[in-house]
């Protein structure tokens, strides 16, 4: 362990970012001795556990019941953009579920097949061979701070502008022909083939309706830079350049309206006054940048929060002992994983399987769960999470920790001396709470039992990690993934499609995994879906282009008087329904 590594731990231990417990597994998994770790304990002991709260500088705390305060980590590449065009992060979801919406949503997570009509006025229509969609609208919708009212045309742009610009969450609108207005309440698609989960996945939030007038007169035009010139759907000539007064003001017709986006700082939210639902509960909802999860909890504490979207696995019991604050729980579809890259450029020595094969083997999944997360989580066999098709049948197929077998495999690759390079985001709060330094850590020692295989660390600032594993130039990653919809086609398409999503990020084809797919899609009922699904998943346990760590579960915490507050596997807290009592 380098002596600035060291340097950097015992510092942030002295400040209160790291407690003591998180600053030895860090430590030990970085190969830091006994002796050692006690110097800098000894050393730190004396410092102040708050001194990293005592430094902030906190702003505005909640005023009244009227005002909603949420401490999160949001610089660094975590909120890229609230352009449903371009949405496609983990930690906005909350926001975007309250100020954009789509035709339906699922209102309560824990009952995942209870989807209900949001901007439809009721259920789709879908013609007999499956492939011709009807859905009405909902009448009487404005946009934000223009009053604009909402028609099928503005849905046309939004969809059109989603699959044109090319951005990640494009594939959304691959799943029909076209899409085109009937009359100004009514939609009908083409679907490219019958889709059982159709109303799943319109409940995506780059699927939201957005101010389709607005949108053209400050650049929207659906077109990505480099097809300027080409013509496109919805515009022409010049390439899109909304997406920086969409940040700032909002185009969606929510409960809530963009005021300030500022994610270094504070994003605020305000009630939408001429909303076509019931009134927002409160006045303006605030999420204030508050990079250290520790320091999250603390200012929940104080009462200048009145929630911490992360929590760090050592707090759950201190949560549950203080009798102002309520520990929110609930089940995830999200996962922790590792992307290894498939093709010879850039990943060199794993493009051989027998060697993703046994760093598959190599991983010690027990002590990330029962240590590094408390036990709160599990691990499916491969990217579909518990409780989805085939994945249950399919768990005990897992791989699971073998380090004579990992040697073994190791060898069958080719052996000698063998170096990879993991990459990852230090700031990145990776799912259940627990960061991604320590899990690379964590990862690194548990590779390098393998006699032969080096793994070094390469952290990199948040945008420039996103941006170098979007552009399929990583050989090694370490990545959450939360749900575009709740489906299973979620995970297998953008995980298993050659030449789509997170398969292209890591060159992974597959024809046969892609032939299951479109059987998948294609199948007239339950049975043949599912099977097709097993079939993806038992090749993507095969070919490993990517090792699951862990599914968590899902662990927040806010003050007592927050009401109607729950957990969700989209979008993390569910906000339609809270208030604040005091």
């Amino acid at each position: 362990m380098s002596e600035d590594r060291v340097a950097t731990l015992a510092s942030r231990l002295a400040a209160g970012e790291l407690n003591r417990r998180r600053f030895v597994q860090r430590a030990v998994v970085a190969g830091l001795s006994a002796p050692a770790i006690a110097a800098v304990l000894s050393g730190t002991a004396h410092a102040a556990p708050g001194a990293r709260l005592a430094s902030m500088t906190l702003g505005r705390a909640q005023p009244d019941t009227s005002t909603l305060v949420i401490a999160d980590n949001m610089s660094g590449g975590l909120w890229l953009t609230i352009d449903p065009s371009q949405f496609y992060e983990i930690s906005p979801s909350a926001l975007m579920n309250v100020v954009y919406e789509t035709l339906y949503h699922l209102p309560d997570s824990s009952k995942p097949d209870e989807f209900e009509p949001l901007l439809a006025d009721g259920m789709p229509e879908v013609s007999e061979d499956g492939l011709q969609v009807t859905i009405k609208l909902r009448s009487g919708v404005k946009f934000h701070n223009t009053g604009n009212e909402m028609t099928a045309d503005d849905w046309v742009f939004s969809w059109d502008r989603l699959k044109t610009r090319q951005e990640t969450p494009s594939y959304l609108a691959s799943y029909w022909e076209t899409v085109e207005a009937v009359d100004p309440s009514t939609l009908r698609l083409t679907l490219t083939a019958p889709n059982p989960a159709l109303v799943a996945i319109l409940t995506s939030s780059p699927l939201a309706v957005t101010d389709s007038k607005t949108v053209r007169e400050h650049g929207g035009t659906g077109l990505p830079a480099a097809q300027e010139g080409e013509g496109g759907t919805p515009g022409a000539g010049e390439p899109d350049s909304a997406t920086a007064y969409i940040n700032e003001n909002s185009v969606g017709t929510g409960p809530y309206r963009v005021v300030q986006y500022d994610v270094d700082t504070e994003v605020i939210i305000e009630r939408n006054p001429d909303y076509w639902g019931d009134a927002a509960a409160f006045e303006r909802i605030i999420w204030r940048n508050v990079t250290d999860t520790n320091a999250q909890l603390e200012l929940v504490q104080t009462g200048d929060a009145d929630i911490a979207f992360s929590l760090d696995p050592d707090a759950v019991a201190q949560v549950e002992q203080d009798e102002n604050l309520q520990l929110l729980t609930g089940d995830t579809i999200s996962l922790e994983y590792l992307a290894l890259h498939t093709q010879e450029d850039p990943g060199g020595p794993l493009a051989r399987k027998e060697l993703r094969q046994a760093m598959a083997h190599a991983v010690d999944y027990d002590g990330i769960i029962e240590e590094l997360l408390a036990g709160a989580a599990t691990r499916p066999a491969t990217i579909v999470p518990l409780p989805m098709a085939g994945s249950e049948e399919l768990r005990a197929r897992a791989y699971e920790t073998d380090l004579a077998r990992a040697q073994e495999l190791f060898d069958a690759a080719g052996g000698g001396d063998v170096t990879i390079t993991l990459t990852y985001a230090p700031e990145y709060p990776g799912q259940g709470g627990v960061d991604a330094e320590t899990l690379a850590a964590k990862i690194q020692s548990d590779l390098q039992q393998i006699d032969g295989l080096t793994v070094e660390l390469d952290p990199r600032e948040t945008t420039a990690w996103i941006d170098g594993y979007r552009a399929s130039e990583l050989q090694f990653t370490l990545a959450p993934w939360g749900p575009d919809y709740p489906d299973i086609q979620s995970y297998v398409e953008p995980f298993g499609r050659s030449g789509q999503g997170v398969a292209a990020r890591v060159g992974y084809e597959n024809p046969a995994v892609d032939e299951a797919l479109d059987r998948a899609v294609a199948a007239e009922d339950q049975a043949g879906r599912e099977a097709a699904y097993v079939e993806v998943q038992e090749a993507l346990i095969e070919d490993v282009p990517f090792i699951v760590l862990y599914q968590p579960s899902d662990r927040r915490v806010a003050r007592k008087g927050v009401e109607g507050l729950a957990t969700h596997f989209l979008y993390g807290l569910q906000l339609r329904y809270a208030s604040k009592s005091g």
